[in-house]
C-alpha cells in the first residue's frame, strides 16, 4: 500500500515537471539530459560478461563508488561495471574514467524506468552508496534477482527517513536489499527498526577514506603551489597557517566578523568555493583593515607571505591542508557541507557549520570530538576563537580526527570479501 501512495506522489511530480518543462528551459534541459544519458547505454553491450551496477547520488558518492570499484577490478577485471549518478552536479567529464564501462544520470524513479536497463543487462549486484535508495530502484532490482547492497551507508537522526510520513517507505524499501553496511558504528544505531530480518548488516566503513588518502599520496597540487611551498619552506616549518576551505559568502562574512572582535598573529589561507572576481575584491578590501592581503597567481618569488593569502588557482586545497594549523569547511552554512576527510586525514581539526546531515563523515567527527559544528555566526565566532587560542585543544582534536581516518582504511576490501565470495559470478 505505501507503494501505492509512493507512486501516486512520484507520478504526480513527474506530470508537473513535464508541464513545467514547457516553460523551463532549465528544466527541460535537465529531461533531456537524463533521457539522453539513458538512451546511450544500451549502445553498448556486455557481450556475455556479469554485470554489476553502482548508484552514487553525487560527487562524494561517486568517489566512493571509485574506490570500491578499484578493489573489484583488482579481483575481478572480466567484470562489466555500470555506473549511475543523480545529481547534476557530477559533471560528464567525470564519465570519461575508465573504472566503469558506462556511465549515465539515474532516471526518475518512475515504478517502470528500469525494466529494459535490467532486462538489458542484467546486473548480479547493486551497490548503491551511502544513502541514495529510490524505493522503484530496490523493488525492480528484487524482481530482475538483482542483489542491492547499501555500502558505506549513513542514516542521520535527523533524516527525514525518519520522519513518521516516510519511516514506513524507507522500511518497505529496504527490505529489497540483501546488505547494509554502516560506515561507522556511531551511524549503526541509527538503522535500527528499519534493518529487515535476512538481511545481512555489518559496519565495514567508508571506502571514501581509501579514495581520499590515495588522492593525498599518490596525486600532486598545481605545479605552482608546489614551486611557492619550496621557497616558503622555512616559514611554514614554523608558522602554520589556518584553512579556510570552499568558503561561500555567508562563510566569509562570519570570518570577518570574528576579526572584528579579535586580534592574531595568525596567517590565513582562504580557498573560495568559487572565484568570484567582484566578491573577492571586497572581500580583500575587508581583510585590509586587519592585514596584508594577497591573490595567490598574483605572488612573485620572493614577496614576503601575507597574513591573508587567497588562493585563486585549482587543484590546491587537498593539499595545502597538510600545512594547516586546523580548518574551516565550508558548505554547512550554505547547502551541505564539502569534503572533511581530506583535513582530517592531515591531523587538522576541524569548525564548520550546521549542514552536516548527508556528510556520516563528518557526523562521526563530531560524535568522536573532532569537529566543531556552529549553528550561526555567534557560535561559529566563539568556537573558532578557541580553536585560534588553544594549541592543545587544536592538537587533540586533529589526532583524533586522524586516527579515524586511518582506522577505517580497507573498506572496500571488507565490502568486497563480505559479498562476492558467497556469490559466484
Amino acid at each position: 500500500m505505501v507503494y501505492f501512495f509512493y507512486n501516486l506522489l512520484i507520478c504526480t511530480i513527474w506530470i508537473f515537471l513535464k508541464l513545467v518543462s514547457l516553460f523551463s528551459k532549465q528544466i527541460r534541459q535537465e529531461l533531456h539530459k537524463r533521457k539522453q544519458s539513458y538512451k546511450q547505454i544500451f549502445l553498448k553491450s556486455p557481450n556475455g560478461k556479469s554485470v554489476i551496477w553502482f548508484h552514487s547520488a553525487s560527487v562524494g558518492e561517486l568517489d566512493q563508488a571509485k574506490a570500491l570499484q578499484e578493489t573489484v577490478r583488482r579481483h575481478r577485471p572480466d567484470l562489466f561495471i555500470i555506473q549511475s549518478v543523480f545529481s547534476s552536479s557530477v559533471k560528464e567529464g567525470a564519465f570519461s574514467d575508465p573504472l566503469a564501462d558506462l556511465y549515465f544520470y539515474l532516471p526518475f524513479d518512475l515504478p517502470f524506468a528500469y525494466e529494459k536497463l535490467f532486462r538489458f543487462f542484467q546486473p548480479k549486484f547493486l551497490f548503491i552508496m551511502a544513502w541514495d535508495t529510490w524505493p522503484n530502484l530496490l523493488k525492480n532490482a528484487s524482481k530482475f534477482g538483482t542483489k542491492s547492497y547499501l555500502c558505506c551507508a549513513s542514516l542521520s537522526s535527523a533524516s527525514t527517513r525518519k520522519n513518521p510520513l516516510v519511516r514506513l517507505l524507507t522500511k518497505s524499501s529496504f527490505q529489497y536489499l540483501s546488505g547494509i553496511y554502516p560506515s561507522h558504528p556511531l551511524m549503526a544505531k541509527e538503522f535500527e527498526g528499519f534493518v529487515s530480518e535476512g538481511t545481512d548488516f555489518l559496519v565495514l566503513g567508508d571506502t571514501r577514506f581509501e579514495s581520499v588518502w590515495n588522492k593525498l599520496k599518490t596525486k600532486s597540487p598545481n605545479p605552482k603551489f608546489t614551486e611557492f611551498v619550496l621557497h616558503q619552506k622555512e616559514f611554514l616549518a614554523k608558522h602554520r597557517p589556518v584553512i579556510l576551505g570552499s568558503t561561500y559568502p555567508i562563510c566569509e562574512s562570519y570570518f570577518l566578523s570574528y576579526l572584528e572582535s579579535n586580534q592574531d598573529e595568525c596567517s590565513y589561507w582562504i580557498f573560495p568555493h568559487k572565484w568570484e572576481k567582484e566578491r573577492m575584491l571586497d572581500m580583500k578590501s575587508k581583510l585590509e583593515t586587519s592585514g596584508s592581503v594577497a591573490v595567490f597567481s598574483d605572488l612573485k618569488e620572493g614577496d614576503p607571505l601575507p597574513k591573508f593569502l587567497l588562493f585563486d588557482v585549482l587543484g590546491i586545497l587537498a593539499f595545502a591542508y597538510q600545512y594547516g594549523s586546523f580548518a574551516y569547511v565550508g558548505g554547512a552554512f550554505h547547502h551541505r557541507i564539502h569534503n572533511t576527510i581530506e583535513p582530517a586525514a592531515l591531523g587538522l581539526a576541524i569548525i564548520t557549520g550546521p549542514k552536516i546531515q548527508n556528510a556520516p563523515e563528518a557526523i562521526v567527527m563530531q560524535g568522536l570530538g573532532g569537529l566543531f559544528k556552529t549553528e550561526n555566526e555567534a557560535h561559529f565566532v566563539t568556537h573558532f576563537q578557541s580553536l585560534v587560542k588553544n594549541k592543545e585543544l587544536r592538537e587533540k582534536m586533529g589526532n583524533t580526527n586522524r586516527n579515524f581516518v586511518v582506522e577505517n582504511r580497507g573498506a572496500s576490501e571488507k565490502i568486497y570479501n563480505r559479498v562476492f565470495p558467497y556469490d559466484k559470478i
